[in-house]
């Protein structure tokens, strides 16, 4: 999980200037990109590895024990040994173990890939040239020969599992993926390795689908194959797509929630696990707005799109926009509903696509995540300060794959970051959502801070039962365009706990009293949300606590509701899901530079 990083590297994170030496390395929690904690300092590496012109340097920083997807940085500040030695940025197929499900036993089966010859000697992968782009089409456009081709490709994927149950080819083993670098399985320095609720979340998935997508390929013979994506962010999209829904197909999935996804629902992009009693019309206005707040307003800076650095020791969790919705509704809206029986008996963790032990089951998976994957483009292609980012431990972050001929590899972060370089693209789709800023108003004017209680008096806050209103004092007034040039505001909430076996959800409001209707998104106030799907940490599986941070950038939500000039606004919290078990430690806003 570590990243290679040059014979001397000074990362310097973009919401500080200040510096310390590794003699004086931050703890776990000033490391974690979020406020101004965030320290500069540098660290020596020895590297090892197929990139060219990199230096080595004898007193190194061993990172043996620190596999695939850590940054280097982080890796230093949790105790990593210091000796000299080449670091393996790769899993040591070894130390895989059984997997868990959330709030279950451990997954009956065994997750971990099939070990190959040597597991010292697995190459890099490098991209092979391509004559033509395999381009991937919107799921609900498709036609009945594309829809033939794709369940006859699937079907011979899970014929392996019959045939040969170690090929890892096969429908099974390629599931298992998910359930190994998701659920526990890997454990590194007293912690799993877990993909999501950090950076790690779109390389892991680009890298992840790319292989998914030539296996298929060559079990068909068709190198131009491509695997479709759930265009999710358009109305024509929001539906489950129908080729997914023919019973006795390849493509079928009995383990679906079929009330939620049967007669082509219109989908909740914020789903938690219950119904939104509300108009289809509503529904698909609520998405998009979704859509443009977790896109545009919420996102204007790379870690708040990708998320946070992965910490070793740092079970604080801070997913990026996209993965927190609708990445994660997506997955509560289709799976079963949690505590019901499963087709063929037994109780129901969510599975398929409710949990991440068993989401790769399900066909639509890759579907979803095409779409996810689809996002990470179009994210960039918005513009401003919506690029890649530049750390040297994301990019040299590290996963293992094998190819479609059963080879067995390491990837880069850096070499996955253009869609046409791996030999892919997306047909283009309309994205209405990028002109879908809220206009309307639950207030006419200002809110008035002076009859709510201050933040200080009401966090930390021991539980989210019901709509909590407060106010905040602002870092700065009447800024100028430069000034917002330079700095995001954002409202950050530290130190949120919640059991992370059960749905949550929870909505933010700017200006508005407790009155707002929450089913009702398309409002100027309206400021974002946080949900999380269960999943089970194994390193502290007896206390199921979850540790979250979550920001939202502000500054565009300010100038729509001119509260530019106020000293302190007023914050509403509107529980969805889980609130009474969920408790917040603090809340604070500040200027931070993307």
């Amino acid at each position: 999980m570590a990243s290679v990083c040059n014979s001397t590297t000074t990362l310097k994170t973009p919401f500080t200037s200040s510096t310390s030496s590794l003699a004086s390395t931050p703890k776990p929690g000033q490391l974690f990109l979020h406020g101004k904690r965030n320290q500069t300092f540098k660290v020596s590496c020895k590297v090892s590895n197929n990139d060219q012109n990199q230096n080595v340097e004898t007193n190194s920083v061993d990172r043996r024990n620190v596999l695939l997807g850590l940054g280097g940085l982080y890796g230093v500040a949790n105790a990593i040994p210091l000796a000299s030695a080449t670091p393996i940025p790769s899993p040591d197929l070894k130390s895989c173990g059984r997997a868990i499900i959330s709030e279950g036993p451990p997954v009956p089966y065994s997750c971990c890939p099939p070990k190959p010859d040597d597991l010292d000697k697995v190459p890099y992968y490098r991209i092979p040239s391509t004559s033509k782009l395999r381009v991937r089409q919107p799921a609900h456009a498709v036609d009945e020969e594309y829809i033939a081709k794709y369940n006859l490709a699937i079907s011979k994927m899970r014929e392996l599992d019959k045939t040969d149950p170690s090929n890892p080819l096969g429908f099974k083993q390629q599931a298992n993926i998910h359930c190994a670098y998701c659920n526990g399985a890997y454990i590194i320095g007293g912690k799993e390795l877990q993909v999501h609720n950090s950076w790690l979340f779109f390389p892991f998935h680009r890298w992840y689908l790319y292989f998914y997508e030539r296996i298929l390929g060559t079990l068909i013979d068709d190198p131009t194959f491509a695997l479709p994506y759930w265009n999710w962010d358009h109305p024509k999209g929001m539906r489950l797509p129908p080729m997914f829904s023919r019973k006795g197909t390849a493509l079928y999935d009995e383990r679906r929630n079929q009330t939620a996804i049967a007669n082509g629902a219109i989908m909740d992009l914020g789903s938690y696990g219950d119904e939104v009693q509300t108009t289809e019309l509503q529904k698909m206005t609520n998405n998009l707005t979704l859509m443009y707040r977790q896109m545009v307003t919420n996102a204007p800076c790379p870690l708040l799109f990708f998320g946070a650095p992965y910490v070793l020791g740092n079970n604080v969790e801070a997913p990026g926009t996209i993965e927190n919705i609708p990445h994660i509704p997506v997955h509560i809206w289709v799976g079963t509903v949690r505590g019901s029986t499963l087709p063929g008996g037994g109780t129901s963790y969510g599975e398929d696509m409710g949990n991440f032990y068993s989401a790769g089951l399900d066909p639509v998976f890759y579907c979803h995540h095409g779409n996810v994957d689809r996002m990470w483009n179009e994210w960039k292609a918005i513009g401003g300060k919506r690029r890649d980012l530049s750390q040297k431990d994301w990019l040299n972050s590290e996963f293992f794959f094998y190819d479609e001929h059963k080879n067995p590899y390491r990837v880069k972060v850096r070499d996955c970051l253009d869609t046409k370089t791996m030999g892919y693209d997306f047909a283009p789709m309309p994205t209405p959502w990028r002109n879908f800023k809220p206009k309307r108003k639950t207030t006419s004017g200002k809110v008035n801070t002076a009859a709510l209680p201050p933040a200080s008096q009401v966090f930390p806050l021991a539980k989210m039962d019901k709509n909590i209103s407060f106010s905040i004092d602002r870092p700065a007034t009447s800024r100028t365009q430069q000034d917002k040039n330079e700095q995001e505001e954002m409202l950050t909430f530290t130190g949120i706990k919640y059991d992370n076996r059960q749905y949550i959800r929870f909505d933010v409001y700017l200006n508005v009293d407790k009155n707002v209707n929450p089913d009702e998104l398309d409002k100027a106030e309206f400021a974002g949300s946080y949900t999380s799907l269960p999943h089970v940490h194994r390193a502290n599986e007896t206390e199921h606590t979850a540790n979250v941070t979550f920001q939202l950038a502000i500054t565009e939500l300010l100038e729509d509701m001119s509260l530019e000039d106020e000293k302190t606004i007023a914050v509403t919290l509107v529980p969805r899901k889980g609130g009474e078990g969920i408790s917040v430690e603090g809340v604070k806003i500040d200027l931070a530079a993307c």
